[in-house]
Order: structure tokens, then sequence, then C-alpha cells
């Protein structure tokens, strides 16, 4: 089990500005790997009630469970680390009962750990990284059902080292600065699309 706190700023991008910050920072496109999100909630929404976030990540060789939980104005990630073949078996079974330090957060926001939580959005995603100074460039090229979309993640390790430095890229590649929802709030909107 690790905690760490996530300090980024994000921006949708066109395709177009994706291909150029690409080739902007030299990045190689052979060393993209992938990663499938599943998010999860209970049926009333209770963790986003709460301002909470809980997915199951699984790359090539590795995968985790992991709680976003709000922490003085960014994001704490609890995480677990799972094998593939458990978070292949929990992902099939559809509903899942967090445990451990996952529950314990859970359960100090009022949320029991025999509160079933299903599946509520699934998405794949194809990430390039660039470290740039003490920044890292993420660009990430996201699949949600047939809908995909491009976006500019920044991570740093202070506050103001990341805005400044999402800002001043932006203005340099002329990439205006767009309303960006996290990609639970679009692989949710998509979900909800698809099934209307």
């Amino acid at each position: 089990m690790s905690q760490n706190v996530e300090i980024e700023y994000k921006n949708l991008l066109t395709e177009l500005e994706y291909e150029k910050l690409i080739k902007a920072f030299e990045i190689n496109k052979a060393e993209s790997f992938t990663q499938e999100n599943i998010y999860f909630d209970s049926k009333e929404m209770v963790l986003k009630e709460n301002q909470l976030a809980l997915r199951i990540r699984i790359k090539d060789d590795v995968a985790e469970m992991t709680l976003k939980s709000p922490h003085e104005g960014h994001l704490l990630e609890t995480n677990e680390s799972l094998t593939i073949e458990r978070a292949r078996a929990l992902v099939e079974k559809t509903v899942i009962y967090p445990t451990g330090q996952i529950a314990d957060l859970l359960a100090s926001y009022g949320i029991d750990s025999m509160t079933p939580l299903y599946i509520i959005a699934q998405l794949r995603t194809q990430r390039l990284e660039k470290k740039v100074h003490s920044c890292l460039i993420v660009l990430d090229k996201s699949w949600y059902g047939d809908q995909i979309d491009y976006e500019l993640e920044i991570e740093s390790t202070t506050s103001t080292e990341g805005k400044q430095f999402i800002k001043n890229l932006l203005t340099q590649y002329d990439i205006p600065e767009r309303d960006t929802p996290n990609k639970i709030s679009r692989a949710v909107q998509d979900q909800q699309k698809r099934t209307l």
C-alpha cells in the first residue's frame, strides 16, 4: 500500500495539437504504453458525492487499485498493488468490496466496507511521457467506447511550478486553455450517452 499527493494540471487537446507536442518534445511513439482504467462507485454514486474516485488500472505487467481523495487542494492517491490475475478477476465480477487501507479511508467518509461498488465506466489510454526539468509531460490518447480524446497532463512537485509550466507550454504552442474534466467524468459521461 502506498500514498502520494498528485499535483497535476491537465488540458484537453485536439489531435493536431497532440501530434504537434509529440513532435516538439521529440517523443518516440514506440515508447508508449497502454493502460486500462476501470472505475467503480455505488448505485447511489456515494463516492462521487464525497469527491472520491476508485479505479483499477491494468498495464502490461502490473495492476493496482487506487482511491483518489481530496487533500489540500490536490488529490491524495492511495494505491494497492494487485496481480494482473487478481485485477482481472475483480473486474470480471463487476462488483467489489475494497479492503485494507482503501476500506479504512472509505470508512472515514462514512462509506461502509459492505457497500457494493460496481463498474460505472471503463477506458483505455495510450500514454507517452517525457521528463522536462522537474516536470513530467504526459500525453494521453484515450478511448471511451468509440470516442477518442487527447489530453496534456503536467505532473510536478509543486503547484507553482506545475501551473507556470503548463501556462508557458500552452502559450508557446498556441493551445487554448480548455475546461478539462477528469477522465472518470469523461468516461462516465460517455457511458451514460451510450446507455440512453
